[in-house]
């Protein structure tokens, strides 16, 4: 796997995370044992390999680890002996995995000061592989640190959760995203801010996004929806049908149907491009923001999301899609 610099100095917009972890490395007071919360692929486990660089590097400054040395580097590969990532195995963490982890970490470190221990996903500890690693973190050897990662912190036994230091992870700022976006991937202000806001805080989203592909699904849509009231009633049940065969695509309308109603009241409200999620989409829900009163912005949004509703309780694709294209049509 090919390396990539691993420190405190690449973690973007969690401040408060990296500071509480600075200073507990400053004065020599980190926990045992830590819990990353926060909505996935919003930076939590790059911190955690960022800490376990930081314990186990050979030049640990402010920054924590160098990100040079070999030991940063390997880290940062994924393949520093010292450094055990615990993720589920099939829908979960099973009990011979912790098993497996117990044996790893009552072993002296190989290479490095600690012995570090990601779990990556803690909320997949079924019941019993919960109670045993409980004992891992009652009886922790004294050169072990455990950070456990997770999207749902309220799923872990509160004995788990007691016995870690938690450390939450907010969404990033939609400008601080962007310009991460511009700097990394080098995107153009209007796509960065798009995807932005498309990835609703997560950095893991926002790398993960095709943005020539997201502009090619809205014109689809947005084609689709604004010729609904050109069409005759057959024309729109085909359309439904066509959308009822295909869960993705249906569940990409919803998505970018309920964005572009949005945008369009953001529009007909303040006419502030910089607010709406798809700036360069504006010509696209224009004929919505000329058309329609707020009000029944309003009322078509609802449509969305009762759509959206009745698709997630399995309700016939065919039904919900045939029923909302419809009242959509109407004038």
């Amino acid at each position: 796997m090919e390396a990539y610099d691993i420190s405190f100095v690449t973690i973007v917009g969690h401040d408060r995370p990296v500071n509480i972890l600075k200073q507990a490395l400053a004065n020599k007071a980190l926990a045992h044992a830590y819990l990353f919360s926060g909505e996935k692929g919003i930076g939590k486990k790059m911190t955690a390999y960022a800490l376990a660089a930081a314990v186990n590097c050979e030049a640990a400054g402010p920054a924590g680890g160098c990100g040079a040395c070999p030991s940063c580097r390997k880290v940062a590969s994924r393949v520093h002996p010292d450094v055990y990532l615990l993720v589920a195995d099939g829908d979960d963490i099973k009990i011979d995995q912790i098993r497996a982890v117990q044996n790893h970490l009552a072993l002296r470190p190989f290479e490095g000061t600690k012995k570090v221990l990601i779990v990556d996903g803690a909320e997949s500890l079924n019941p019993t592989s919960s109670n045993a690693f409980l004992k891992t973190l009652e009886e922790p050897p004294g050169d072990t640190l455990i950070i456990l990662v997770t999207e749902l912190p309220q799923s872990l036994l509160a004995t788990i959760r007691s016995r870690c230091q938690e450390i939450r992870f907010y969404p990033l700022p939609r400008q601080t995203l962007a310009r991460a976006l511009m700097d990394r991937r080098g995107l153009s202000e209007e796509d960065a801010w798009f995807l932005a806001a498309l990835a609703q805080g997560s950095m893991g989203r926002g790398f993960e996004m095709d943005v020539e592909q997201e502009k090619a699904d809205r014109k689809d849509i947005w084609g689709v929806l604004s010729s609904l009231t050109k069409m005759n009633p057959g024309e729109v049940l085909l359309h439904a049908e066509t959308f009822s065969k295909d869960r993705d695509r249906f569940e990409r309308l919803l998505d970018i149907g309920i964005e572009g109603l949005r945008d369009a009241m953001v529009s007909r409200v303040t006419g502030d491009s910089k607010l709406l999620t798809y700036a360069q989409g504006k010509a696209m829900h224009k004929p919505w923001v000329d058309r329609l009163s707020l009000q029944r912005m309003l009322i078509d949004l609802e449509l969305f999301f009762i759509s959206r509703g009745l698709l997630d309780r399995r309700v016939s694709a065919q039904l919900v899609a045939e029923n909302l294209l419809l009242k959509l049509r109407r004038v």
